[in-house]
């Protein structure tokens, strides 16, 4: 292992260097991999990639605006004297480049261990807890590693032998969250997912350097050390540029869950109602969404409950939704795993954690016409607008006829003896009834709101509205009540 002095940033580089350099910087201009942010720790194990990408950013420090540290980790699992000789390669070249050496330490063979791991999981989590404690005393909003064009063909490779979905056939994101749940802000980006291993290896010769045995291709786990040197050699025979094929599939892949991701947000906003214990959706419009849809919503449901890793898997999720299929009716439950629960109960869709807190009742409270009215459990918005205003609305949205209503409503939970008249029944009914036909829990009926006139129920929100409030061609002003969970 030997270094002559680097370039300094400015220097003239190769030809095939200058190259390189401007396809990472236009690579990482394009991702945003640094966008807002003036400080990077850079994970380097001292092999090429990892040198390549020490190299290549301390020459595109200015242009990109950083200030840059260099990482080391020494994981225990080699002899002390290469693990030393490893450290004095990364050190004396951070040292020629002007950036700030760290250095950390584990035993990843105790820590393997204790904890029931494979060696290269324990490596990976001493790594990577190492890397994001560093940045965080630093200020560092974001870690760079050395993964190569390499790396994401093996992993979508592997991905699709595994069965993966389309998520897993994007592969590596140049950006994405840290895969750890302790440092929620921190950001892992990969500004050589562009670049292939070979040129990251000329590049590291044309530098003058010979970087050392990287140590995590020791820990490869099986199945991508059979992919690295026995599968896509065999594909190799079929197509000669398999790996670009592969990178091809993982970035259309990846543009299609983007757009599936962002879409997806836009319904959690609308649809979801989110607690510390609990997220609902309305049955209808969650049934009605497509399965891609569907799929993201549960996922970032059990996200909410339980964190950024939940331990639901795509069986779990196929069968949330196949209890959603229209032609079941009735109350459908599911026990998911870590304490998650499923539930469909008249037209409300509800995964919880823990022990649900029962049903508050909600005492009689005069609604504010127009304005906002805060009740256990709910937050109702009312709005005073001409009759043409009136749409269809959805479970937790009406129109009434104000002037049908009166001066004054209120809000409360049922008590004995009530009754309505549905829109469309042609009589009377029992709330009891109603709400028993509604598949509503007996736990939960105390917590169904009912909007009320000087004269009765006007409304049962999530379920029917009374004949006498409904919009009629008579109707001069209506009112809009809008009923939601107030949102953790």
């Amino acid at each position: 292992m030997t270094t002559k002095s680097p370039r300094q940033s400015g220097a003239a580089a190769s030809r095939f260097g200058q190259r390189l350099e401007r396809l990472v910087l236009r690579f990482a201009r394009e991702h945003g991999l640094f966008a807002g942010q003036k400080r990077a720790l850079l994970a380097v194990s001292g092999g090429p990639d990892s040198a390549a990408l020490l190299l290549i950013l301390a020459h595109l420090r200015e242009a990109l605006g950083l200030a840059l540290w260099v990482a080391h980790f020494d994981h225990g699992l080699r002899r002390r004297a290469q693990r030393e000789a490893e450290r004095a390669f990364v050190s004396r070249l951070a040292e020629e480049l002007g950036l700030p050496f760290l250095f950390g330490q584990g035993n990843t063979r105790t820590h393997a261990r204790q904890h029931r791991l494979s060696l290269e999981e324990a490596a990976r989590a001493l790594r990577y807890a190492f890397l994001a404690g560093e940045a965080d005393r630093l200020g560092a909003d974001n870690v760079a590693t050395g993964h190569t064009a390499n790396d994401q063909a093996e992993t979508v490779l592997m991905h699709i032998v595994r069965g993966s979905g389309l998520a897993g056939i994007g592969g590596m994101r140049p950006r994405a969250p840290w895969p750890f749940p302790d440092y929620p802000g921190l950001v892992l980006v990969r500004p050589l997912l562009a670049v292939s291993r070979r040129q990251s290896e000329r590049y590291c010769q044309e530098e003058g350097l010979s970087p050392c045995l990287d140590v995590t291709n020791l820990l490869l786990e099986p199945l991508r050390n059979r992919v690295r040197h026995e599968l896509l050699p065999l594909l190799r025979r079929y197509n000669p540029r398999v790996e670009q094929a592969l990178l091809r599939l993982a970035s259309a892949a990846a543009a299609d869950t983007a757009y599936l991701d962002e879409t997806a947000n836009l319904f959690w906003q609308a649809l979801a109602q989110r607690s510390q214990r609990c997220v609902e959706f309305p049955r209808l419009e969650l049934a009605a969404l497509s399965p891609a849809l569907q799929s993201r919503l549960l996922l970032a449901a059990a996200r909410h409950l339980l964190g950024d890793t939940p331990p639901v898997e795509a069986v779990h999720i196929q069968a949330m939704q196949g209890a959603l299929a229209p032609r079941l009716v009735g109350t459908r439950r599911l026990s998911l795993p870590a304490g998650l629960g499923f539930a469909i109960e008249g037209q409300s869709v509800r995964l919880t954690v823990g022990e649900e807190a029962p049903a508050q009742p909600i005492p009689e409270t005069p609604l504010a016409l127009p304005g906002r009215t805060e009740v256990p459990g709910w937050r109702v918005e009312a709005a005073i607008l001409p009759a043409e205003a009136a749409t269809t609305a959805d479970a937790h949205e009406a129109f009434l006829d104000l002037d049908a209503l009166g001066s004054a409503l209120t809000v409360r939970s049922r008590r004995p003896g009530d009754r309505l008249r549905p829109v469309g029944l042609g009589g009377e009914k029992k709330l009891q009834d109603l709400l028993v036909d509604a598949k509503v829990p007996r736990d939960q009926r105390d917590a169904v709101p009912l909007v009320c006139a000087s004269w009765g129920i006007a409304w049962v929100v999530g379920h029917r509205l009374d004949e006498r409030a409904k919009v009629g061609q008579n109707t001069h002003r209506v009112v809009r009540l809008r009923f939601q969970r107030p949102k953790a």
